[in-house]
């Protein structure tokens, strides 16, 4: 399996929780030693914009360091998925998460929604038809099911429950 990384992630770029100093670092060590570590890139704007709003974009933009780590964060799930339809099992240990990133807004650490971006990139390639997104964060991807809310061809499914116990027992 390969782990798609960039050293840039563990830059603290905005003041929440989710970018503290630390956590990108204690992850990295346990993987690095057993699984080949490979640079993510950032996303080029024409990636962005398969689901983003221009508008969205421009705001995201205008926090400097957050749009550059965004972007680094969209390219390293589009290369995480591009080496995993080539048949090598890929695993994106990226910042920021993305699932709460809709079309026009962010919330909840997220602004740019990495996985509709890494499909709606393959879709547009010709890569792949069909996806299935599996989100196993306790908290529901809005974004994500915005974003493809009507898309036959991409099918999103979050394990539901009252507690975090509960969460992980379904």
């Amino acid at each position: 399996m390969k782990i798609v990384y960039h050293p840039e992630y563990e830059q603290v770029y905005s003041s929440d929780p989710a970018a503290a100093a630390g956590r990108m670092e204690s992850i990295l060590k346990v993987v690095s030693p057993h699984y080949e570590v490979v640079a993510a890139e950032p996303a080029a704007h024409d990636d962005v914009s398969l689901v983003h709003s221009d508008e969205h974009i421009g705001y995201i933009q205008r926090h400097g360091l957050t749009y550059e780590i965004a972007l680094l964060a969209a390219g390293g799930a589009i290369r995480a998925a591009e080496l995993a339809i080539g048949g090598e099992p890929a695993f994106g240990l990226i910042r920021p998460p993305g699932h709460h990133a809709s079309q026009n807004h962010c919330w909840g650490f997220c602004f740019f929604n990495n996985m509709a971006i890494s499909i709606a990139r393959l879709k547009k390639e010709g890569k792949i038809g069909t996806a299935v997104i599996l989100d196993i964060d306790l908290h529901f991807g809005d974004g994500t099911a915005s974003i493809f809310q009507g898309v036959p061809e991409v099918a999103y499914f979050h394990p539901q429950g009252r507690d975090s116990q509960e969460f992980i027992d379904n």
